[in-house]
């Protein structure tokens, strides 16, 4: 009986796919079939800094009405950008950022 209660404490424990002490943000790509995406983790207030807080950068390409969750370290924030024009993108034109700041326990949903 005893072996049965551990090995369901286990299974269960090991069913989460969020790392302890992350946010998830989710983004959306709702209007372009294929966009370019650039998201930064950082500790800094801001974006572009690769310095000291900069933990990792993620390029994606999202298509049309699908999701990308974005797994954010505790007390990170998350920033975004796209291509300037996704109609007719040029390498390194990317949009303005767009930051989140998520607080332990809070998930977010958000549209580029």
């Amino acid at each position: 009986m005893r072996y049965r209660a551990w090995f369901l404490v286990l299974s269960v424990a090991g069913c989460s796919s969020t790392p302890s002490g992350t946010t998830t943000l989710t983004l959306n790509d709702p209007t372009w079939e294929r966009v370019n995406v650039q998201v930064v983790l950082t500790k800094s207030a801001d974006c572009d800094n690769r310095g000291e807080g900069y933990i990792a950068t993620k390029e994606l390409v999202m298509r049309k009405n699908k999701t990308e969750a974005i797994e954010v370290p505790s007390g990170a924030n998350v920033c975004w950008r796209r291509d300037r024009n996704p109609n007719n993108p040029v390498a390194g034109a990317w949009s303005g950022w767009t930051k989140a700041t998520l607080f332990p326990g809070q998930n977010a949903d958000a549209d580029l």
